[in-house]
């Protein structure tokens, strides 16, 4: 009961916080200012994206529309370097992936175990790393392209592998375009006001040196510290590899967004699997928040599509206020910030469907349940792990 107390206790005041965290962000909504302007090269970045990839026919849509939205933020240098990274990670993943499973014979364990050595290994390498971002990347794409090249044969594969390339290319172009756009006139602007004292690390915002990483006093190679970098890692390792062996023969509900969801809540700092007694689980509270920002959007979504799918520009247009509302929170404080990517994440999941605009709203629904069953699944096996770790804890004090 105490411990049914607790959980219970955690949860409310989860939700009071979010509810808190969120009122207070969406008070300070203003057209005007820095973090506006941030939201305005965010919405056209995304809806900049969605244009060029149905000018290109390209079939995930949704893919392309959060290439652009996860690549911006409030610094030129810190998105051209994001841009690198998901663009090498994303070269790397699709590569390595569509190599192995060209090699390989198709067998259903084989396929199982491919999905869990990519994501133990990339999970266990982005987590505390300088280039985690492009780790992670790594990471999904190579999951995202077993998940379907299994299936197919010869150079099909390869076109799989060169399709998610050409997916995240073209969201990265359309927000670097932007982002690069605004930047410069921006400047211009500044000129003709006759500041002529303009600080120079505005000019000194394109040169690509990777940025600072925040110091720590946690090294990732202390042993310690590869002991909880492996469980995380081996916690997705077990839940996509299990998925796996169902999804290789039956078509389980929206699996890409499956496997995303879980390699993108178990990516957490290194000081995070420090956690004391007491302190919150960063995990579980990353779960959480994917799961309500995730929910939320989709109902928006869900509620959304089966009135105006057949309007394009009205589409754009509701598009554009979702993603606006996403990222004025994700600038937010560190407390929703999570959320409200997450909210972005999942209102661009559910909402840009796979080609061109449609009434049909059974594809999002279908990427919704596919998440659900990724968190799920992962909460199943990060209990089993505990109650493992607490037995042999227990049978080593005994001994």
């Amino acid at each position: 009961m105490t411990s049914n107390a607790a959980v219970s206790a955690r949860i409310t005041r989860f939700f009071r916080q979010s509810a808190s965290g969120l009122g207070d962000e969406l008070s300070q909504l203003r057209p005007t200012g820095p973090r506006a302007l941030l939201c305005a090269q965010t919405v056209c970045a995304v809806v900049l994206a969605v244009w060029l990839a149905d000018l290109f026919n390209l079939k995930d849509r949704w893919w392309v529309a959060i290439s652009a939205y996860v690549v911006v933020r409030g610094s030129l240098h810190v998105s051209w370097w994001r841009a690198i990274d998901r663009i090498a990670g994303t070269l790397a993943g699709a590569g390595l992936s569509a190599l192995s499973i060209s090699l390989l014979p198709q067998s259903q364990l084989l396929f199982a175990l491919l999905l869990a050595l990519f994501a133990g290994l990339g999970l266990y390498r982005a987590i505390g790393s300088p280039r985690s971002y492009a780790w992670i990347l790594g990471t999904v794409t190579a999951l995202l392209v077993l998940s379907e090249a299994h299936q197919l044969t010869g150079l099909k594969i390869y076109e799989l592998a060169l399709l998610r390339v050409c997916d995240v290319a073209t969201g990265i172009s359309a927000s670097m375009l932007i982002l690069t756009t605004t930047h410069f006139a921006h400047r211009a602007w500044r000129h003709l006001q006759a500041h002529d004292d303009e600080d120079e690390s505005s000019a000194a915002s394109l040169v690509l040196t990777p940025p600072a990483q925040t110091a720590t006093a946690l090294d990732r190679h202390d042993w310690k510290m590869r002991r909880l970098r492996a469980l995380q890692a081996l916690q997705g390792a077990i839940t996509i590899g299990v998925l796996g062996l169902f999804a290789y023969h039956r078509d389980l509900p929206s699996f890409p967004q499956t496997l995303i969801s879980v390699t993108a809540v178990l990516l957490v700092p290194l000081p995070a699997l420090l956690r004391k007694k007491g302190e919150d689980d960063l995990v579980s509270l990353r779960m959480a928040n994917r799961a309500l920002g995730c929910m939320t959007a989709a109902l928006f979504a869900l509620m959304l599509l089966p009135i105006i799918g057949n309007m394009p520009w009205l589409c754009m247009l509701t598009l554009a206020a979702g993603v606006w509302l996403a990222a004025h929170v994700q600038a937010g404080s560190s407390a929703t910030s999570y959320l409200g990517t997450q909210f972005g994440i999942g209102f661009i999941m559910t909402f840009v469907q796979d080609q061109r605009w449609s009434t049909d709203a059974s594809p999002p629904a279908v990427r919704l349940l596919g998440i659900l069953i990724g968190l799920s699944a992962l909460t199943l096996v990060m209990f089993v792990t505990h109650r493992i770790r607490l037995w042999m804890i227990d049978r080593s004090s005994d001994a």
